[in-house]
């Protein structure tokens, strides 16, 4: 059964006063300074590239750079190599096929084209008509220069102009990502690459530590630290819809999905499914102390068996789970008598 608002909001209220006490990981994360690059992030983009996309996102409050880098991967693999880490500029030129109508293509005529066609250009690959709105000269650019698609320093800024729509504030992330391209398989590449790339799960730029390389957490292994990113991650996913296999966050999400989007946050890889993660960390007694993070094992599956479902220990009695089909991610009472295993891949300090 859902929980109605007026409780889940009591609920919340209680489990973020848990959290508020733990710290930053400390083998998995280190603390920094807002808006940090994650390692994958470091090792995928020149760094002369980073700041650019740290500017540029600052073409309204709120859109993560990560998500901005994120788009010029899924685009051109940030150039695809072919970019002047002097000038910005991109050569030779990225020119995407004719949208002509062939299969999987929208028919759209340019006339400014030399087949009559319209082309997705440049790194941040924009059609002429997109370009012409929001086209803008990065800061540092021969001010007598006009904006060129083909420099990626131009793409970048104008592709952050785009996002927020000219506004002063970014309203709905994913709508702006899918205004940019009304994919939800695009969308969800976005996403997960501006994840790796050290935003927060909840689509915020910084979650207050940048993830080191994600580890795997295998049987018997233990990591030392406190908990908060986990839970932060996890709670991060309230509200997104239950969906058997679903691993992406912010869109759909099954039980040990959850759970592998909230590790994830940590710097730790676990096993994709259910089966995987009762092996995972150590095994703890029920009749012990729970301590946030843990994972708690219940009946459940398709078909239904033992050790068939999970959810994440939040503190205060309370978890994080993605229910069931039809429902979404909650934080609900943990049901004590339900639970059939208990295990601990986090131990404190």
């Amino acid at each position: 059964m859902k929980l109605a608002v007026a409780a889940l909001a009591g609920l919340l209220v209680a489990v973020m006063g848990a959290v508020a006490g733990l710290g930053a990981i400390d083998t998995a994360a280190r603390v920094i300074s807002p808006a940090p690059a994650s390692a994958i992030a470091a090792a995928e983009i020149p760094a002369e590239l980073i700041e650019v996309y740290q500017g540029a996102s600052e073409a309204c409050e709120d859109l993560p750079w990560q998500v901005l880098a994120a788009i010029f991967w899924v685009e051109s693999r940030h150039g695809g190599g072919r970019t002047d880490p002097a000038t910005g500029n991109v050569f030779p030129p990225i020119i995407g096929p004719a949208i002509d109508g062939r299969p999987g293509f929208a028919a759209i005529r340019d006339a400014s084209s030399p087949d009559g066609w319209a082309h997705a250009v440049g790194p941040g690959q924009f059609l002429s008509t997109t370009w012409a709105r929001w086209a803008t000269l990065a800061p540092g650019r021969p001010k007598a220069f006009a904006p060129d698609p083909h420099n990626l320093w131009d793409a970048a800024y104008s592709a952050g102009r785009k996002l927020c729509g000219g506004r002063a504030q970014m309203g709905d992330l994913r709508a702006a990502i899918l205004g940019y391209n009304r994919s939800e398989s695009y969308y969800a590449n976005v996403w997960a690459k501006a994840i790796a790339y050290g935003m927060a799960p909840d689509g915020s730029a910084t979650a207050g530590v940048a993830p080191g390389p994600i580890i795997g957490a295998g049987p018997g292994r233990t990591f030392r630290g406190d908990t908060a990113a986990v839970v932060r991650a996890a709670l991060s996913q309230l509200g997104v819809p239950y969906r058997w296999g679903g691993v992406t966050p912010g869109v759909a999400l099954d039980c040990s999905g959850l759970v592998v989007v909230a590790y994830r946050a940590a710097g730790i890889e676990l096993p994709r499914t259910t089966a995987g993660q009762v092996g995972v960390g150590v095994p703890v007694e029920t009749a012990e102390l729970l301590a946030p993070g843990d994972l708690l094992f219940f009946r459940g599956g398709r078909p239904t068996h033992d050790l068939g479902h999970v959810a994440i220990y939040a503190g205060d009695g309370l978890m994080v789970i993605a229910p069931r089909t039809g429902e979404v991610v909650s934080v609900r009472p943990v049901p004590q008598g339900a639970i059939q295993l208990v295990r601990r891949v986090i131990v404190p300090d």
